[in-house]
């Protein structure tokens, strides 16, 4: 059965405890006054004339109690807003551990003073209770657990530990202090804990960041993980829903942790006050807020982007008269009004009225922003680029801006990649430096905008065409001629381009293997000449082998400085030569439909001006462990490369492969790379789908003025890849 708020706050207290605690208050009710000599014991002679009087309510505020001579604080943990509730307690020491017990609607605390736990009535004054403690030390760490009605509290270290002090006056235990583990062996670096509603833990975090689940009934407890965040966390809090609230000294930051989520990562909540000493506490069973208070003011985005405060949305406390806010003026309300629900759609009055975009929000261009604003205070602005519903860090557009009263101009850099299309921005501006893009903060206010976002216009250049191909193929045989029937890897390639006057912005490599007619075991690779591996936005980047997304691995080679794709490391793994064939697609009989397709998308960081245009540079190489002839000692592995004619290898190439042996006349001082001393090349590129040899069928057989055009450096027989110059009975045909 699903709980409302309602039930599980009853289901909090258990029957034996109700039923205590309904005797207790209905004797509350009969003597209208609770005489701390009648009730409580032992106490002292100057105890008896103390009125014992509740508070009247579960109050939602949460309350800091800070410095030595102790004040308590008021504490809106909506929007961090503060008032002193009390500037004294009645005495002269600290006063610490403090915590609320829904069962009698007192707060419990340590008084240092009277080195023994305090009753803390509505007035705020204490009432030490004489006699309990049954240590001589004094303690910080404290809260009250609702559902057994104990005041727990902690201090590590040997002689010291977690200890209970019953609260209910029909108990045995009452207000009898009973050491529950030692603190050798319960031993937590924490500075305050705050009991769950209705689980029965105590949670704490201490200045690391780790979170723990300790047990009450014996000390056991559990490491749930770090919630992100360092520091002194001297106050905790819960609310109804199981979120627990741990506030920061040195800043006064208030984290909230979704406990019953089982997520316990920290996000910010709400900006409070900073203190070297803080303890916390509050009414654990009460709401975090009574949908009373209408002056806060709230966004207006989708819920994604964190509008409502069940969201954690963006919002400011509205003092009686706000000085602090964007345009003409402010309204608030109870909670967050998400599009297209917004207030300023269903109120009288719109006060998204302060920010004004003068340009259009281009991509790589500059927006003009003018920003209208009743007083100087810190703006901040976020822009969702990317459209995927959240404002992420990197889209924050303007940071911890000082502003001046009136209208002030900023300049965003729109940066490259924007999604082109509506999306919303949303601006904040408040007295307190550091806001995010969700979260409470005490003045000022935040208007959101949907607004209109465009690319830069791009150019789209497909290479050999849109509907074309070019063929690129290779004899692995370098540096020896071998059988040179130029289809030991035929790929079929196309080049799509995305530029503006910055340059190239995006590449798309597709590509079909067309043949793999060679014994040994090779990779096929691309690399985009001119462009660095860190100039590509490798988290953005699209690999698809037919059809389909390849997960777990990038077709970006590590390790490297040029910017290297990996199609394949090995391309017998992709294809089969097929039923009586050795090879696949080289031999007669063996036309087996194209098994291997892939495609690349790649997008830069930043336009790059480079130039890109053509078949980039296909290659294969060895494939690492596998045996490549004869004149190779060991195998070449990843070092083995071949490119086309006179162009250079990658970084990744065994510089000593250029030895001279076989058929090579590479001078790579001069330039020249894999070809012969006549001209001949081991790689080729013909630009349309071309018909390749047979398998050990020389290309010069096929296609007799191949030799003509390569010792030519292609002056001679431009045409003769076409298939009325080819000798037929060579090629291979589906």
């Amino acid at each position: 059965m699903v709980k409302t708020k309602n039930q599980r706050r009853e289901g909090s207290i258990t029957c034996s405890h109700q039923q205590r605690r309904n005797k207790h208050i209905a004797f509350l009710k009969l003597s209208g006054l609770l005489l701390a000599s009648s009730l409580f014991s032992p106490v002292s002679h100057a105890q008896e004339a103390f009125a014992a009087t509740a508070f009247s309510e579960c109050p939602t505020q949460a309350f800091l109690t800070q410095g030595k001579h102790p004040k308590t604080y008021g504490v809106n943990l909506v929007t961090g807003d503060y008032t002193v509730q009390a500037q004294t307690h009645g005495t002269t020491g600290g006063l610490n551990a403090t915590g609320f017990n829904e069962n009698d609607r007192f707060f419990y605390g340590w008084s240092y003073e009277h080195n023994q736990p305090a009753r803390i009535h509505n007035d705020w004054q204490i009432e030490p209770l004489i006699g309990v403690n049954a240590t001589d030390s004094n303690f910080f760490v404290g809260d009250v657990s609702i559902p057994e009605n104990k005041y727990y509290v902690y201090r590590k270290g040997a002689g010291y530990g977690l200890y209970s002090i019953g609260l209910d006056p029909e108990a045995d235990d009452y207000l009898q202090m009973q050491k529950v583990i030692d603190g050798s062996e319960l031993f937590l670096r924490v500075y305050d804990m705050a009991f769950h509603p209705s689980d029965g833990y105590a949670y704490m975090v201490d200045a690391t960041g780790t979170l723990y689940k300790v047990s009450a009934a014996d000390g056991t407890y559990q490491n749930l993980g770090n919630v992100g965040e360092r520091g002194t966390f001297g106050a905790s809090y819960f609310d109804a829903d199981g979120n627990l609230y741990i506030g920061r000294n040195n800043d006064g930051k208030v984290y909230r942790i979704a406990i019953d989520s089982g997520v316990y990562e920290a996000e910010l909540f709400t900006l409070g006050p900073a203190a070297s000493t803080n303890d916390g506490s509050r009414c654990a069973i009460a709401p975090l807020s009574d949908n009373t208070d209408t002056r806060i003011d709230f966004g207006d985005a989708p819920e994604s982007y964190g509008t409502s405060l069940e969201n954690n949305g963006a919002r400011h406390g509205l003092l009686a008269e706000p000085e602090l806010f964007l345009g003409a003026s402010v309204d608030g309300e109870s909670d967050g009004s998400a599009f297209p629900l917004s207030d300023d759609d269903n109120s009288e009055q719109n006060d998204e009225d302060g920010v004004q975009f003068v340009t259009n929000i281009v991509e790589r261009e500059t927006a003009i922003v003018l920003v209208t604003a009743s007083a100087p205070g810190y703006v901040n602005a976020w822009i969702d680029y990317n459209q995927n519903g959240e404002f992420d860090q990197f889209e924050q557009v303007i940071t911890d801006r000082l502003t001046v009263a009136g209208e002030k101009a900023f300049y965003i850099n729109v940066p490259t990649g924007v999604v082109e299309g509506d999306t919303w921005a949303r601006f904040r501006i408040s007295s307190t430096a550091g806001l995010e893009a969700v979260g409470g903060t005490t003045d000022g206010e935040v208007e959101d905008y949907q607004v209109s976002v465009q690319q830069q216009e791009v150019v789209v250049t497909t290479y050999p065409s849109a509907s074309g191909w070019t063929t690129v193929a290779f004899e692995d045989n370098w540096p020896y001629m071998g059988d040179y029937d130029m289809n030991d890897l035929v790929v079929y390639l196309r080049n799509t381009l995305y530029s503006s006057d910055l340059g190239v912005s995006k590449v798309v490599i597709e590509g079909e293997l067309a043949a793999a007619g060679a014994s040994y075991h090779n990779g096929f690779a691309m690399r985009l000449p001119g462009v660095l591996r860190s100039q590509v936005d490798s988290n953005n980047l699209e690999f698809k082998i037919n059809g389909l997304p390849v997960t777990g691995t990038s077709p970006l080679e590590a390790g490297r400085n040029e910017a290297i794709f990996i199609v394949a490391n090995d391309v017998h793994d992709f294809v089969e030569a097929g039923e009586n064939c050795t090879y696949h697609r080289t031999e007669a009989g063996c036309g087996s439909n194209i098994e291997f397709t892939f495609s690349i998308t790649i997008p830069l960081n930043e336009p790059v001006d480079v130039d890109l245009s053509g078949v980039l540079d296909p290659f294969i190489f060895a494939t690492d462990h596998f045996w490549h002839g004869d004149h190779f000692s060991t195998p070449p592995g990843r070092g083995y490369e071949v490119h086309l004619k006179n162009v250079a290898p990658t970084e990744a190439f065994n510089i000593n492969l250029f030895n001279g042996i076989g058929q090579d006349a590479s001078v790579p001082s001069n330039g020249i790379y894999y070809q012969t001393t006549t001209g001949l090349p081991w790689a080729i590129e013909v630009g349309d789908r071309w018909d390749y040899p047979q398998e050990h069928k020389e290309i010069m057989r096929a296609y007799p003025e191949f030799k003509q055009y390569a010792e030519s450096m292609g002056r001679l027989k431009p045409d003769w890849y076409s298939k009325d110059k080819a000798e037929a009975e060579h090629i291979f045909k589906d």
